[in-house]
């Protein structure tokens, strides 16, 4: 009998096949709950709630008991207007408390919810019809003429007024249509992510079981409850928990990071989140303003996702904050899209004591969730290989609305949804390197935007989370922020000498933005690099995938 040695390769001298770069998060157990309907209800007999702080740093509590009563009697309201099961409502409110009510009147009613952010111009609320159809409109700032395809249904509060009625709440099902959330429009109009009860339900369970959360936990998040990773990622999960929740006004946040960890601290804190941008603000502010009374000691779970993630940006985040009690494991990079109901892979951000890390790995998928990695024919590459990154698993979509219809989702033969990020596998961890649109050539290599905007942000004389790289034409573009007290002049010299220096090319543009510049973001507080862009002429356009400008 022939015996192979216990090391090296087998006698004929070729080396092993390298393993393929899948990567499976296990199976999903049934859920206790199959809808959102019984999602609130089974929250509404715990003990706790949800607090909403305002733009002016007020908080307000409400227990889901009263979420529940409260959108039991808009939901009246909606059917005594004439809303029926199945029907699209858009939800335009400037109150985040009305905002909550309206969203589970909706799950109540069998209707389907399309949060907007309120003062959405006329024009955009006319591309969210365009991308739902006919639907209904509850808000406090309402237009004077809504556009074709759209029924005013009042405030709120009138609709408050009008409830109780004698129509029971609908019995939906898991398949149903549950939530609208829109795509960027950064490739084209704008499309609708449909996502039913069971890809809420499936995403909000795989996260618990994937990282230890219970009714215990003690969250807190600070992204608009308007967009996907508010009202999905943090809200619809915490209620399926039954656990205590805190919803920060967005702009009071912006306006001075420190307020983030100033809630974390004071509300005993376990679970909350962050784009990459966010932490370099954080650690900027707190170098010039060191004295705070935190205790940061029961942070578990800080989510880093939305953005891509930058050891060196991290790095000074958990060293800066270990004197407040961070503990040194707390960090989470992760990875998910609106197609997949928010983030469904994440990992433990562990610093390596030599150089920053070119890629962070963002982990293994969550349970009932796959990723791979496949080459431009969907052939699976093995581990180590960098490609396209598709996902597949329970909480994915198949489709959108498009033009009120639905429309297929791009999928590869065997049904895996064909995203436009650029990911290898590593060490049993996927690592997303970036966007394919986001490549830029320099001296002979591909480096990825992302890249080149960290290497600038280094600077002392760029404001953190400023930088934007871009594509063009001739090469690239580079626009920044210049610290205050910086001469422009001085600090786009530094900034092409650092792009050359660092990757041996020269910026066919680098341009410092005036203070008085706003810089575009999206709801999540990343620079639109699309928007800036489109400034330069000769930019290449991006190619339409799923879109991830959120």
């Amino acid at each position: 009998m022939t015996t192979h040695p216990p090391t090296g390769h087998p006698p004929t001298g070729h080396p092993p096949p390298a393993a393929p770069a899948v990567l499976h998060g296990g199976e999903l157990p049934g859920a206790p709950v199959g809808t959102l309907g019984e999602v609130l209800e089974r929250a509404a007999h715990g003990p706790r709630g949800v607090v909403l702080v305002d733009g002016e740093g007020v908080s307000t509590s409400r227990s889901y008991r009263s979420l529940y009563e409260d959108a039991d009697r808009v939901r009246a309201g909606l059917a005594a207007a004439g809303a029926r099961p199945g029907a699209r409502v858009i939800l335009r409110t400037s109150s985040s408390a009305d905002l909550l009510t309206a969203f589970w009147a909706c799950a109540l009613g069998g209707l389907v919810p399309l949060p907007v952010p309120s003062g959405t111009p006329a024009d955009r609320l006319a591309e969210a019809v365009d991308a739902v159809g006919e639907a209904w409109l509850v808000g406090d700032d309402l237009p004077a003429g809504p556009p074709p395809g759209v029924r005013p249904a009042g405030s709120v509060s009138a609709l408050r007024a009008a409830g109780p009625g004698t129509v029971p709440p609908v019995a939906a099902r898991p398949d149903d249509l549950a939530v609208l959330t829109l795509t960027s429009g950064s490739g084209g109009r704008p499309k609708a992510v449909p996502l039913t009860h069971r890809h809420l339900v499936a995403r909000a369970q795989g996260t618990a079981l994937a990282r230890g959360l219970d009714e215990r936990t003690r969250s807190l998040n600070w992204m608009p409850l308007d967009h996907v990773s508010g009202i999905v990622m943090f809200h619809v999960r915490d209620v399926f928990l039954g656990c205590h929740q805190v919803h920060a006004d967005t702009a009071w946040v912006r306006a001075d990071p420190l307020r983030w960890l100033d809630l974390a601290s004071a509300g005993r804190i376990d679970t909350t989140w962050a784009p990459n941008p966010a932490f370099a603000l954080v650690t900027d502010r707190l170098d010039r303003r060191p004295h705070r009374d935190w205790d940061l000691s029961r942070l578990r779970y800080v989510m880093n996702g939305g953005a891509p993630v930058k050891d060196r940006v991290v790095r000074r985040f958990v060293a800066a904050l270990a004197p407040y009690g961070l503990p040194p494991g707390a960090v989470h990079p992760g990875w998910g899209m609106p197609e997949t109901a928010s983030g469904v892979v994440d990992s433990v951000f562990r610093p390596g004591d030599g150089p920053p890390r070119r890629f962070v790995p963002v982990g293994v998928p969550h349970p009932g969730v796959s990723v791979r990695v496949v080459d431009e024919r969907d052939r699976v590459l093995p581990v180590g290989r960098v490609g396209r990154l598709q996902v597949t698993g329970a909480p994915v979509v198949r489709a959108y609305l498009d033009g009120g219809r639905v429309r297929p989702a791009p999928h590869s033969a065997d049904g895996w949804l064909v995203t436009d990020d650029l990911a290898l596998v590593a060490d049993g961890e996927l690592v997303v390197t970036g966007r394919a649109d986001g490549l830029v050539r320099l001296a002979g290599a591909a480096r990825y935007g992302h890249e080149i905007e960290d290497a600038v942000e280094e600077l002392d004389c760029v404001l953190p989370a400023s930088a934007v790289a871009r594509p063009v034409a001739d090469g690239l573009a580079v626009f920044f922020r210049a610290r205050p007290g910086t001469a422009p002049g001085r600090a786009e010299q530094l900034v092409r000498e650092r792009v050359r220096g660092r990757f041996g090319a020269d910026a066919a543009r680098v341009e410092a933005l005036a203070e008085d510049d706003e810089l575009p973001r999206t709801a999540t507080g990343k620079l639109r690099r699309s928007v800036l862009a489109a400034r330069l002429p000769g930019a290449r356009p991006r190619p339409r995938h799923p879109e991830r400008e959120a």
